[in-house]
């Protein structure tokens, strides 16, 4: 096999020493600013800080809200060689302690002490309730070592970040990006800002909101992609879709990738607004609202359509294939009002720069499963050829749009985060009382999917506590919206089918 060479991270500070004066990074409030050069001088200090561990191309786990020490914090792996293992901040201290061993993480960087008593010297790792090796790198506090300026050589099928989805028996399952498909994942995104793909071509005036978290989609196909492109992002560190708005007006806010969900919350909070001042009821600043991760209902999106207008822009994509892999434009929202069958339910048409084929599923007479062949594809899940397959069944029309129509693997799919029920059933059989579950996705007209749990138990314990206990176990979002106690799982299967 021939080994192919890059260095590490030299795209990201190229793009920044290109923007040294320009502000890149702001925090919503404005208290907190960055420019090109500042950013890339606390990530090359935090990267000497790790390269001092020992952790030049290690295992780095990460755990942050978003801010501009995140941006650095992953920055810097990125610049050593490393390979980071980002845990959505959300997750239960004993979750992400089980993923970070899993995923051989040496140390864990973090914007969370977890402790009351201060670091004598910051550079050493202490113990927390993530890991034994915890470093702390915020705002205000930044961890700092030499700063590193030298180049770090990579195999480009390195992984660069490793997404986790599920520990079981002591072993992660996650999805790794290699630094080759990092690089192609954002000149991708990059080419579809300047060449209109994603909306009005790019003007002098751009700005990007980060307010789903930095280790989701979003850091793929906007806070990262802005980044390169030299272009400034507000940085919320968690959603609230009044804060959002406030971010959007206060900062003239142009681009934003949000879930559908978060879409939803902003149109109620404008809307409520709007029944008493008009001028309460739009953002004018933006010119694409790029969404994706879960499905919208027809009638909810004419609804959001009749709020955003000609600046949403659907993205389906998948962590294992690239992001986007097909894109519902603005024109083609105006098909769904105007009820083009064709468009209406569909999430778009594949961009140029991938192969999309539908590959019939064996033993059934009509499924046919989405694979996709690009330069975003991780190695790990590719055939011999290069085909990807992302585990969705879908049709396409005669003028190349797909249309989702299930998923082969019964991963559920809720506001963007992907659930594995027997992660979440795991999770219930360890509790006391429980002695069966199954868990599934149930239609939900905000979120897609929702999480719901049908549990037998051999002694009396009622839903919320057990929701209470998996709350300590389970990220949020991973957590049942609803948990059934049944007498038996065939009675919820029956109940299921009603």
């Amino acid at each position: 096999m021939v080994s192919t060479m890059m260095t590490a991270g030299r795209e990201i500070r190229q793009a920044l020493n290109r923007a040294a004066d320009a502000v890149l990074v702001l925090s919503a409030d404005g208290s907190v600013v960055r420019t090109g050069a500042e950013l890339l001088e606390r990530a090359e200090c935090l990267a000497g800080a790790l390269v001092d561990l020992g952790l030049e191309h290690g295992v780095v786990g990460l755990s942050y809200r978003n801010s501009a020490a995140a941006l650095e914090a992953f920055i810097a792996t990125e610049l050593i060689g490393a390979t980071r293992l980002p845990v959505e901040p959300s997750a239960a201290p004993a979750e992400a302690r089980a993923i970070y061993e899993a995923g051989g993480a040496r140390v864990v960087v973090t914007d969370d002490d977890h402790n009351d008593v201060p670091a004598t010297d910051p550079r050493i790792p202490r113990s927390s309730p993530l890991s034994d090796a915890t470093l702390v790198h915020t705002v205000d506090r930044p961890l700092e070592g030499p700063r590193r300026r030298a180049d770090t050589w990579v195999e480009a099928s390195t992984p660069l970040v490793v997404y986790p989805r599920a520990v079981r028996g002591g072993e992660l399952f996650g999805i790794p990006t290699s630094y080759a498909n990092w690089r192609s994942i954002i000149r991708i995104n990059r080419a579809l800002y300047e060449s209109g793909g994603y909306g009005p071509t790019l003007g002098q005036d751009e700005c990007y909101l980060t307010v789903v978290q930095l280790m989701h989609a979003t850091g793929m196909v906007g806070s990262f992609p802005f980044l390169h492109l030299g272009l400034p992002q507000v940085m919320l560190p968690r959603f609230n879709a009044a804060a959002a708005i406030e971010a959007i007006r206060r900062h003239q806010v142009t681009t934003a990738f949000v879930v559908p969900g978060m879409l939803t919350r902003i149109a109620d909070h404008l809307e409520r607004a709007g029944a008493a001042d008009s001028a309460e009821r739009s953002l004018p600043s933006l010119r694409r609202v790029l969404y994706g991760g879960a499905p919208v209902e027809p009638d909810a999106l004419r609804r959001l359509i009749g709020v955003f207008g000609p600046a949403l822009c659907q993205l389906y994509g998948r962590y294992e294939a690239g992001w986007p892999l097909t894109v519902l434009s603005g024109l083609d929202h105006d098909g769904v009002l105007r009820g083009d069958t064709e468009i209406v339910g569909s999430c778009g048409r594949p961009i140029d720069q991938v192969e999309i084929e539908l590959h019939p599923v064996p033993g059934t007479a009509s499924s046919c499963e989405i694979r996709t062949r690009n330069a975003m594809v991780s190695p790990s899940f590719a055939d011999p050829d290069g085909w990807c397959s992302l585990g969705d069944t879908a049709v396409r029309t005669p003028r190349g749009y797909l249309h989702l129509t299930g998923r082969l693997d019964g991963m559920i799919n809720t506001g963007s985060f992907h659930v594995y029920p027997d992660e979440v059933r795991d999770a219930l059989l360890a509790l006391s009382g429980v002695s069966d579950a199954l868990v599934v996705g149930v239609p939900d007209p905000v979120w897609g999917e929702a999480v719901t749990a049908y549990v037998v138990t051999d002694e009396p314990v009622t839903a919320d506590a057990l929701r209470g206990q998996l709350k300590r176990r389970l990220a949020t979002y991973k957590v049942p919206t609803a948990v059934h106690v049944v007498d038996d799982l065939v009675e919820a299967t029956n109940r299921r089918s009603r």
